[in-house]
């Protein structure tokens, strides 16, 4: 693995930063230029956007280690260096989320569903290609196994191998991006018949579904924990797993709304 890029004396600059920053930066380009396609106020969705950012910073630092702020309080010395914080990237999708909600409410010009559904596809795909920094980290690490593709890191002792799940989910959610373009392709143009009346979102449901069913799936080749481990101890397992059944709510409500505003034109 190679969790330094480039390092001079005591500046260092780590591998899995840069490819996040890169995934992060490709999601802001291509999210921008997909406003148009939704019909979006460009300045009011920028400033929209640029404030979830910041949020989404925010969520990925606390989710991570909300469960550890009570030891935190009793020892300020055991808080982690913002070099070793760690990230969580259900706290980032969560921060972005909920601030784009609350900032989409108080504006006239963007529409919260239109918004989630311009951002969703690229968001996978900062996933897809973030999700090689966790790999040239060596964390997130798999189980120990002889699978055919188990990879061998660099902190294990020889002859120790493990499943890449980094890589499983990059391969995973850039399925999930080629899938959402196509639902997209069929689903936009049914959409764009109601722009002025109710705008019903598929895609964010669809994209929030196929992003937990990825996580759930892999989970059992994931450290040495269960499901129910994860759901138990894990914020992140813990939200997928609240969530899930009132987005998949979501999704059929909008698809049934989509359906009965179509068959009235």
């Amino acid at each position: 693995m190679y969790p330094t890029l480039i390092q001079f004396g005591s500046f260092r600059i780590d591998t899995y930063s840069v490819i996040w920053f890169i995934a992060l930066s490709i999601a802001i380009i291509w999210s921008i230029k997909r406003l148009a396609l939704y019909e979006l106020d460009e300045d009011e969705s920028r400033r929209i956007m640029a404030i979830s950012f910041m949020c989404m910073i925010l969520g990925a630092m606390t989710l991570e280690h909300i469960h550890d702020i009570p030891s935190y309080v009793r020892n300020p010395s055991s808080i982690p260096s913002l070099s070793n914080w760690g990230l969580s990237e259900m706290g980032a999708l969560l921060g972005a989320f909920i601030s784009a909600l609350v900032l989409c409410i108080f504006s006239k010009k963007v529409s919260f569903m239109k918004l989630c559904d311009t951002t969703i596809i690229p968001t996978m795909l900062s996933i897809a290609i973030g999700r090689w920094g966790c790999f040239l980290n060596g964390c997130c690490v798999g189980q120990p196994s002889n699978f055919c593709l188990a990879v061998h890191f660099p902190f294990d002792s020889a002859g120790i191998t493990r499943h890449p799940v980094q890589i499983y989910y990059s391969v995973i959610a850039f399925v999930i991006v080629l899938f959402l373009l196509y639902a997209e392709k069929k689903i936009l143009p049914l959409q764009k018949q109601n722009y002025q009346k109710n705008y019903h979102s598929v895609i964010t449901p669809l994209g929030i579904i196929l992003y937990s069913l990825m996580r759930f799936a892999i989970v059992p080749v994931r450290d040495e924990h269960s499901l129910w481990v994860m759901i138990r101890y894990m914020a992140t397992y813990q939200v997928l797993a609240a969530i899930f059944p009132l987005v998949c709510v979501w999704l059929v409500y909008s698809l049934l709304r989509l359906k009965v505003d179509s068959s009235h034109k």
